[in-house]
């Protein structure tokens, strides 16, 4: 596809002058992601095509079993440490084809769109790893904003050997930020390693309940909310929640 070229003519209006649709119907499945030039989705409003390219408009079946164009997509993200993923930050920069993990088995086909309005009812801070999920759906946001009706796992490396004292002492917290802590629990996975589950979701808290116990952090990645594991995804990508997946 080209823009330099004098020859280019805005995708739509090719559209038109091949009698494929109107230009505002162009408009709509150019936005949709429903066009292809030369093999290739074009979703971009204000394209230019060359007189020879093929242009095809695209079923919704072809597109994915799983998705049609109006729905809203849910991303699941490894976020890599040294990024805050808390609502209005901006951290979307990463939601690229590239950094697609290789094994989405959705069928979903990567849109700019999906970039739009995404929010992170749950967020990380930006010195843990771990799992985001990211949402268009307006009602799985507000589902997930209810924090204590979720369990969030984590794994936390410290930086010396954690006693059964401490991690009771850890157990024993009842309230942070002036809020009930419901199904809090610490246990040892090594002797420099916990497991904390936890449903409460506000910056800091992993390291500032560690901190009663005198305990310090080194690292802390978030291994699963709700139902939805981490699992194999590699640090830094990310892939579509699949159409089976419950959270």
């Amino acid at each position: 596809m080209s823009t330099d070229n004098p020859a280019a003519v805005r995708l739509s209006k090719r559209m038109a002058e091949l009698g494929l649709c109107s230009r505002t119907q162009a408009d709509v499945l150019i936005a949709e992601g429903r066009v292809m030039v030369d093999g290739q989705i074009v979703d971009v409003l204000g394209s230019r095509v060359l007189p020879h390219q093929e242009i095809k408009i695209v079923e919704v079946d072809l597109l994915s079993s799983a998705l049609t164009p109006n729905d809203k997509i849910t991303v699941l993200w490894h976020k890599p440490v040294g990024i805050a993923a808390w609502p209005g930050a901006e951290f979307t920069s990463f939601f690229v084809p590239e950094q697609r993990a290789a094994d989405d088995r959705s069928g979903i086909v990567w849109l700019k769109k999906h970039r739009s309005r995404l929010v992170t009812p749950l967020g990380l801070d930006a010195d843990a790893s771990g799992l985001v999920i990211l949402t268009q759906d307006q009602r799985l946001a507000q589902k997930l904003a209810q924090v204590n009706d979720f369990e969030q796992e984590y794994l936390v490396w410290l930086n010396q050997v954690a006693s059964s004292e401490q991690i009771d002492a850890m157990n024993a917290v009842k309230m942070f930020d002036e809020q009930p802590i419901k199904g809090w629990k610490t246990s040892r996975q090594s002797e420099q390693q916990l497991r904390m589950v936890i449903r409460a979701n506000a910056e800091g808290v992993v390291p500032d309940l560690c901190d009663v116990a005198k305990l310090t952090v080194k690292a802390y990645k978030r291994h699963r909310i709700a139902r939805l594991p981490l699992g194999n995804l590699p640090e830094g990508q990310w892939r579509y929640l699949m159409p089976h997946e419950k959270i």
